[in-house]
């Protein structure tokens, strides 16, 4: 049995990252509650995660127009087919895990999750608070279901947007997209002086030799490019022999790499833009037309907290740009400190929902 079951699902990293995040956070304010995560098709269908993983990264990859034709049916249509289809197949399964667990909370860090849930809800009559936790800056009615006790939204606008779209403000909580406590601060006394350009290369899987020349020329920066879990990049490049470039694999001291560095270079995920928010590190984001991410790009771009970039090679004119403009860093630095401002930091320890049921 557990108290808190997180709902998620392995479709991209960020969904499983605000997962841990906000078992991290829980597990620190309520010592005694049991918090376990799990993906919902390892309980409803395993033999379909790693089908359906395979199919969402070959759509985003190499099917962009497939891909987004079917997020926009659910993103712009309350109820949607695609998604009332699939709860259907999976809601009474779910239903049987849960009598089980017998969870008092649910929270969901995944669209069909909470549609799913709010599925079992409706008709098992089943009562267990329902806590959805929107992972990219989007409004999508794919998140939205009656029988949400509570929403964890990204921005003041989105929390606007949802209340246009008939949910009742008193359930939605502006907390920006849940990082781990690592991430929540930058550290100003372990860096005399911010040098860094980060570069980010996970879900990226080529970068040009021209490219890495280029950077290699530079005396204002130093360049720390991190493959992720691409290992066959990070081969790639370490066999590479350049003074001015530091190439990672993945790593575990993200958060100490975005406190030396002036700018973090990355594709739109919903989580390393609050990672690096809270790190009040300005972003280069390189455009990307995948559904949400649009979203993600467009609040980046609306708030002025960072540059849009159409190609990883053009890196080398906004770097020029910057040395010739050192007043651009600070300005969107100010911008990001207003949007860190916003946040509710304090959700979990307000959170009336978690109270009244630990």
């Amino acid at each position: 049995m557990t108290d808190i079951l997180i709902l998620t699902a392995s479709f991209g990293m960020g969904h499983k990252s605000v997962s841990n995040a906000l078992k991290e956070q829980i597990e620190e304010e309520y010592k005694n509650a049991k918090v376990d995560i799990e993906d919902f098709l390892e309980i409803v269908n395993p033999k379909v995660k790693a089908v359906s993983s395979k199919v969402y990264s070959e759509l985003t990859e190499s099917y962009p127009l497939v891909y987004n034709t079917l997020y926009d049916i659910k993103a712009n249509y309350k109820n949607n087919i695609i998604d009332n289809v699939i709860s259907n197949l999976f809601y009474k399964k779910l239903h049987e895990y849960l009598e089980i667990e017998k969870p008092k909370i649910i929270i969901s860090t995944f669209p069909l999750c909470s549609g799913i849930v709010a599925k079992v809800k409706e008709e098992y009559n089943y009562d267990v608070n329902l806590i959805t936790v929107i992972t990219d800056v989007v409004d999508s009615w794919e998140w939205i279901y009656e029988g949400t006790n509570m929403y964890l939204v990204p921005t003041d606008e989105i929390k606007y947007k949802l209340i246009g779209k008939g949910v009742d403000k008193k359930i939605i909580l502006v907390t920006g997209i849940p990082v781990k406590k690592r991430f929540m601060n930058k550290n100003i006394f372990s860096v005399r002086q911010k040098n860094t350009i980060l570069i980010v290369l996970s879900g990226i899987d080529h970068i040009s030799k021209d490219l890495l020349d280029k950077l290699n020329e530079y005396n204002d920066y130093k360049i720390k490019i991190v493959t992720g879990r691409n290992e066959k990049l990070y081969k790639k490049l370490s066999d590479l022999q350049y003074s001015n470039i530091e190439v990672y694999g993945f790593v575990n001291n993200l958060n100490e790499m975005m406190d030396e560095s002036v700018y973090i270079v990355t594709k739109p995920g919903g989580v390393t833009i609050f990672e690096a928010i809270n790190k009040e590190l300005p972003l280069i984001v390189i455009n990307s037309n995948i559904g949400q991410e649009k979203g993600n790009i467009e609040f980046i771009k609306k708030n002025k907290i960072g540059i849009l970039i159409e190609d990883l090679d053009n890196l080398p004119l906004i770097l020029n740009y910057n040395i010739n403009n050192p007043g651009i860093i600070k300005y969107y630095n100010k911008n990001i400190k207003k949007i860190k401002k916003s946040l509710n930091y304090n959700y979990l320890f307000i959170d009336s929902v978690i109270h009244e049921v630990i």
